[in-house]
């Protein structure tokens, strides 16, 4: 079983509907408590458990409430890794052992952040029966994969603290993106006095009993409506954070985020597809400016392959690579998009860096021969007869009725049916769940052909490949994909190799996810436009981390 580095964000359950997040305020004196930013989210987060975190907009609260070693910061549009927990650190001569120093920090309750309760927190990811979604992305640490699939000790386990300001981690390879993994929030420290008091699950959603050892401290939640965060004066950086209240709204409509902006509400927001062109009018006014922002997140077209979805047919290689050449990504982004996002045929985002590779020009176009085999309506509906022949089913394609699930209004959705029913001859039923709740249960319970997601990770390619081997937590949101060459082949990864020999791997992993096994349809790279109040200062901004960095943002 391999590694599996992913996180920071999952997006479920809004389909390919565009993420906003904004944040602003009618108050404009950059004095007490009228520094504040008002933030919106499309949902309510499901837990404030950093183990646990799963989705965007958990990422985007609790980066700013918790603190982990390290933290990323963007300037001029270019992500770096910075200290924050952690004030120093060393690496041994094979790379294998770390070794960090930990900054005179405290808990909100004033308790000091010592390095056992790091330790406690990578113990308790990795514990089996805790069943932690991410835990595997924390196989690069050693004995993590034998503690967590119950094949070994605790004790085994590669974290240690050395005392309570010095906490030392080993590494089962030597894996070069260490320090920005350990920005990410599944990796902060925990208090197990407060965990152990309310239970588990009494804590994904628990405030009263949350400590908090970031920024800011989170001090009301009100359900599908707002949650508060006041400045966190335990701070180890207090003096410089200048933001006294982030209030996050829940605003699931795009339209409003837009009348919000337009009535001053809103200082900043991160936009992208259509909606630019709705906010670009709004940057015309002289309140705001505007940036582009690339993207990380990478939108995909699910096939249920955990039952072959509701007709069983998505078990065939043949009937998923003949879904996936229908699809023309040009016309997709154009239709959903506005055209602005980047076409992809690739997993992770085609402007990823790699050693000074562009991952992009350096894998291609992996469907490029399927493409230019199976290049006309007749030969894609050829393709998808033999696949049902082979399941000893029917070829009357105009019998078959595939239903994608989505939640709300969603351009995909409309898209998708009308290309898929034109391409291949067959009925699409659009299936809209009425809430989140029932997204996610509809989902769970495979009642659904094709659903669209998205993901969103660290700089590392392997934290977007990983996801799609069968030992990752998260595939049973992304369809159930499972191929063991896919999985041997990413536990080559899990070995001390040179820039150019992942580089290899990668392009291996790509070809066998996206064009031999047609497991998954990568679509676009979302490109973003941030629109800022002239009245912020040091928003930032990052390309693999939350939404924005507020730390040090303040009003004039």
């Amino acid at each position: 079983m391999q590694k599996n580095h992913l996180v920071t964000a999952l997006i479920t359950g809004l389909a390919l509907a565009t993420i906003l997040v904004a944040c602003g305020s009618k108050n404009t004196s950059a004095s007490g408590s009228r520094q504040t930013l008002n933030l919106s989210e499309t949902d309510d987060p499901t837990t404030l458990d950093v183990n646990d975190m799963r989705n965007s907009n958990e990422n985007d609260i609790l980066s700013e409430v918790q603190e982990g070693l390290t933290t990323i910061e963007s300037t001029n549009g270019k992500d770096k890794v910075v200290l924050t927990g952690a004030k120093s650190y060393t690496k041994s001569a094979d790379g294998l052992t770390y070794t960090f120093k930990l900054r005179d920090a405290k808990w909100s309750d004033g308790k000091a952040v010592t390095a056992q309760q790091y330790v406690d927190s990578f113990q308790r990811l990795l514990k089996k029966e805790n069943a932690f979604a991410q835990a595997s992305s924390a196989y690069f640490i050693k004995g993590a994969e034998a503690y967590n699939t119950g094949k070994g000790s605790v004790v085994d386990l590669g974290v240690k603290a050395l005392d309570a300001r010095t906490l030392q981690i080993r590494l089962a390879y030597a894996y070069p993106s260490l320090l920005s993994d350990m920005a990410t929030v599944i990796y902060y420290p925990v208090r197990l006095d407060k965990i152990n008091k309310v239970g588990n699950k009494k804590w994904k959603t628990d405030v009263q009993d949350q400590v908090f050892n970031g920024p800011f401290k989170l001090t009301s939640w009100k359900k599908d409506d707002k949650i508060t965060l006041k400045k966190n004066k335990t701070y180890w950086n207090a003096k410089k954070v200048k933001l006294q209240t982030v209030n996050y709204t829940t605003v699931k409509k795009p339209s409003t985020v837009l009348s919000l902006m337009q009535s001053g509400q809103l200082d900043a927001l991160s936009a992208s597809g259509k909606l630019i062109s709705d906010f670009n009018q709004l940057a015309k006014s002289s309140k705001l400016v505007s940036r582009k922002q690339n993207g990380s997140t990478t939108k995909v077209l699910i096939m249920n392959q955990h039952n072959g979805g509701t007709q069983g047919l998505f078990k065939n290689v043949k009937v998923r690579e003949a879904f996936s050449l229908s699809i023309d990504r040009t016309s997709y982004n154009k239709a959903v998009n506005d055209g602005r996002d980047k076409l992809t045929y690739t997993m992770v985002p085609q402007s990823s860096d790699v050693s000074g590779t562009n991952y992009g020009e350096y894998v291609g176009n992996p469907l490029k021969t399927a493409q230019a085999q199976y290049n006309t309506k007749a030969k894609r509906q050829a393709l998808l007869k033999e696949g049902l022949q082979e399941l000893g089913k029917s070829t009357d394609l105009t019998k078959l009725n595939f239903v994608y699930l989505t939640l709300g209004s969603d351009d995909t959705a409309t898209w998708l049916k009308q290309t898929i029913q034109e391409n291949l001859g067959v009925k699409v039923t659009v299936k809209t769940a009425p809430d989140t709740a029932s997204f996610i249960q509809m989902r769970n319970d495979n009642q659904y052909d094709l659903l669209a997601n998205g993901w969103l990770a660290t700089a590392d390619p392997n934290a977007y490949l990983s996801l799609w081997n069968s030992g990752n937590g998260f595939q049973k949101f992304f369809g159930g994909y499972n191929s063991k060459t896919f999985d041997d082949l990413d536990d080559q990864l899990n070995g001390n190799l040179t820039a150019a020999q992942r580089l290899t791997l990668y392009k291996q992993l790509e070809n066998q996810l996206v064009a031999k096994d047609f497991g998954v349809v990568p679509l676009t790279n979302p490109q973003s436009r941030i629109y800022i109040n002239k009245s912020v200062k040091n928003l930032q901004t990052t390309v693999f981390g939350g939404t924005f960095n507020y730390t040090y943002a303040s009003k004039e």
